[in-house]
């Protein structure tokens, strides 16, 4: 068995019949977790079970190995308690499960020292992490509305039963969660490295099946692609190193997230996922007036109107993403479009052109201001725990990669993060 393998296979039960599990769950099956749950819990027979049954006949029973003699006489299946040491309880109001370390494990950074120190322990850590993400990390996912984030807590974890990189991507993502949840800095780094591990894991296997999509695994793509994104936007970075070498990594991610081949659609609409997946995609462009903010906007076309003769091929892309800026702000305040924050903000990285982004790339002056402008938009979604201070990094990186004289048009994106310095655009 290969090691990626022998992480996500259950610890044996040593107290549950093999002929019976599949007795219960049908042999060769996937079934959902709750299920094979109640049927690994059927099979479970203690001593005390075994006394009970036989002191009827006043025969108690003799603790033959390998099966007690009332057993073989009636046939029954022998067995026999597996002893675990004594361990605390947790109490039940514990907000996030604690973390698990292998007993008289080492310090060891390798991420394969983290994931396989030992298969009770893997197993345990990995348990409390899936409750944390049905009680909490799944519920920052969906379309941002009431109900969202359904389909992630119940429908992709069973569908991550059959497609194990999705189910590591659950786990990095929900062990980064933790990371922002606790104020100790050794646990925070357990879990992050926690989270390296479980998503290194997962895409070898992820770029196998992106080979080769079909309707079977469609959904499990979208989903683990989409989680990489979270995982990408979440984790902290060193300063100044977001636009060193180009755009933040996660918006690169979410742009082809959001290119699904067309022959795809059907698939994904079919899905757990469809609705709230081909919502964001299939908007129609409304009036960006409907933005009460919609003249901050406006006016940055007047950064527009002086390019120097080299620059004039520029001018089209700026307005385009300008644009799209406008129409992301408008659906985000429109209460029909029922789009979140969250939402717009990706909704404007997979319509902005590539151009835009490669003046970007260039740290262009102009398209710089419109990316301090985006970023007003990403604050907006800062109450998601992934999101939050992911507005405020970009706009620090921004502001410090500005010429100065460009900073008039800075005043809204500036007011907005509190680093206001000098005249505004209206006062100058």
């Amino acid at each position: 068995m290969s090691t990626t393998q022998s992480l996500l296979s259950p610890e044996p039960q040593e107290n549950a019949s093999p002929a019976r599990i599949a007795a219960a769950t049908g042999k060769g099956r996937e079934v959902p977790l709750s299920s094979l749950s109640e049927a690994i819990d059927k099979t479970k027979f203690t001593r005390r079970d075994r006394i009970a049954k036989s002191s009827l006949a006043a025969e108690p029973c003799d603790e033959e190995k390998p099966i007690c003699s009332n057993c073989s006489r009636y046939c029954s299946d022998c067995v026999y308690p597996t002893s675990y040491p004594n361990t605390p309880r947790h109490s039940s109001a514990t907000p996030t499960p604690p973390f698990i370390k292998s007993p008289g494990s080492t310090v060891d950074d390798s991420p394969s020292s983290q994931c396989s120190s030992g298969a009770h322990d893997l197993a345990l850590r990995d348990l409390g992490l899936m409750h944390q993400w049905t009680i909490s990390t799944c519920h920052d996912f969906g379309d941002g509305f009431a109900g969202g984030g359904e389909p992630w807590r119940t429908d992709i974890p069973i569908l991550a039963q059959q497609h194990h990189f999705l189910l590591r991507g659950i786990l990095a993502v929900t062990s980064l969660h933790l990371s922002k949840s606790t104020m100790d800095p050794s646990l925070r780094g357990q879990y992050i490295h926690l989270a390296a591990c479980h998503q290194d894991l997962a895409l070898p296997e992820y770029r196998v099946s992106l080979i080769d999509v079909t309707e079977s695994n469609a959904t499990a793509v979208l989903a683990f692609s989409a989680l990489t994104v979270i995982y990408s936007l979440a984790t902290a970075k060193d300063a100044g190193t977001l636009f060193a070498s180009g755009c933040p990594e996660w918006i690169l991610l979410a742009r082809g997230v959001g290119s699904i081949p067309p022959h795809w659609e059907n698939w994904i609409e079919r899905g757990c996922l469809g609705m709230q997946t081909m919502h964001r995609r299939r908007l129609q462009n409304i009036d960006a007036k409907l933005h009460p903010e919609d003249y901050r906007l406006l006016a940055l076309h007047g950064l527009f109107s002086n390019l120097n003769p080299g620059e004039q091929h520029e001018s089209a892309h700026y307005k385009q993403a300008l644009y799209w800026l406008r129409q992301a702000f408008a659906h985000c305040s429109n209460v029909e479009s029922r789009v979140s924050p969250i939402c717009a903000v990706m909704y404007w990285v997979e319509r902005v052109p590539q151009e835009f982004l490669d003046l970007v790339i260039l740290q262009k002056s102009r398209a710089i201001v419109l990316m301090a402008h985006f970023c007003i938009l990403v604050k907006r979604a800062s109450h998601l725990w992934y999101a939050a201070g992911a507005a405020e990094d970009m706009m620090i990186e921004l502001h410090g990669n500005l010429n100065p004289k460009f900073l008039p048009w800075m005043e809204w994106p500036l007011r907005t993060f509190g680093m206001m310095q000098g005249p505004g655009l209206g006062d100058v």
